[in-house]
């Protein structure tokens, strides 16, 4: 198994990074195959600020499938918004309405079971696919601590069913399981991490915008993932995905093609700081406020958070008794309004 990192500084640049790489893959397709493109379209955002996929990343892919003679589609399920008004705001759109590429949302459920969680509703169009591609974005996560390619399968769950996982997880540990699960019932045929701009700090979308100067690539995303995070420094036991994935002997040997120079990097306030959980963990635990002069009363939170724990028109906003702190509010919010503070309980 081969893993690439491949140093790249800018998005003009990562046509002759990618496509060599691409190359390596292309037995992996067949003619007429119908193939998901899967980028992270989290939200509406602009394409400067490193909170989805970069659209020249997905133009590239699109391009390469095209001349294998496949049949590729984009799509997604994002937090916000729709597939079609992502891929306006990020730039995806006119690409994919120049090469004449569908972009569908992943909608129409099938409920489907993992080996340690039931009842998956994923959208039939990715069950159906002939062969996914995975586009992931390199960013820090408030709840996993880090979003990769294992993390952006997730997308491939339907609307506020993702919302509802968060609930029926309970702990990070189950819900890392949860995405474990999710992403091999996926199972991408090819993996691709978008790491020339991501984020750091309190991502997925309020975090701090970063230049890592990378692209991965990898049939395995739990061995792209390690091999990311190892390249970081990052110690496994705060990656938790990576260390449910160890647990469970999912992470593949690899052989790593590297030359990165990899940056530092600042991770989320709510990284764990101790082996195991403890008392001053709970005690002393970071929680979602709502900065009132800064929110706009959308309400996309209280409609998204899966514990109910949020009304707006209360003057308290949050209901910390309810909270389960998935930090969901705080990945949605559009106007980065909902910060994590310390709470003492």
């Amino acid at each position: 198994m081969d893993v690439y990192l491949k140093q790249c500084t800018d998005y003009t640049n990562a046509e002759e990074v990618l496509l060599p790489l691409l190359e390596k893959y292309k037995d992996l397709f067949s003619k007429n195959d119908r193939v998901l493109v899967k980028p992270n379209m989290l939200s509406p955002n602009h394409v400067g600020s490193g909170i989805t996929t970069n659209p020249k990343i997905v133009e590239i892919v699109l391009k390469f499938l095209l001349s294998l003679g496949t049949k590729p589609f984009v799509g997604d399920s994002p937090a916000t918004g729709n597939a079609i008004s992502v891929a306006k705001a990020n730039g995806v759109y006119e690409i994919c309405k120049e090469l004449d590429i569908p972009i569908v949302e992943l909608d129409d459920p099938v409920e489907v079971d993992g080996e340690n969680f039931r009842g998956f509703k994923v959208s039939r169009k990715v069950l159906e696919a002939d062969k996914i591609v995975n586009i992931a974005k390199l960013k820090t996560h408030v709840q996993m601590i880090m979003t990769l390619a294992v993390k952006n399968t997730f997308g491939c769950i339907v609307g506020k069913e993702k919302s509802a996982w968060h609930f029926r997880a309970k702990t990070n540990t189950n819900f890392a399981n949860v995405l474990i699960d999710i992403h091999n019932i996926v199972n991408p045929t090819l993996n691709i991490i978008d790491g020339i701009e991501g984020m750091e700090g309190n991502g997925p979308a309020n975090g701090k915008k970063k230049k890592f100067n990378v692209i991965g690539i990898s049939e395995s995303a739990y061995a792209l993932d390690h091999a990311i995070i190892k390249s970081l420094k990052i110690k496994e036991k705060y990656v938790y995905i990576i260390k449910e994935a160890a647990r469970r002997n999912l992470i593949p040997d690899y052989n790593l093609i590297s030359n990165w120079n990899a940056p530092g990097i600042k991770l989320p306030l709510t990284t764990p700081i101790f082996e195991t959980v403890t008392n001053i963990t709970r005690v002393f635990e970071r929680v979602p406020k709502i900065n009132k002069d800064k929110c706009v009363e959308c309400k996309i939170c209280e409609s998204r958070c899966p514990a109910e724990a949020i009304n707006i028109d209360n003057d308290k906003y949050i209901d910390y008794s309810k909270c389960i702190r998935c930090y969901v509010c705080h990945e949605v919010c559009p106007q980065d309004a909902i910060k994590l503070v310390r709470k003492i309980f």
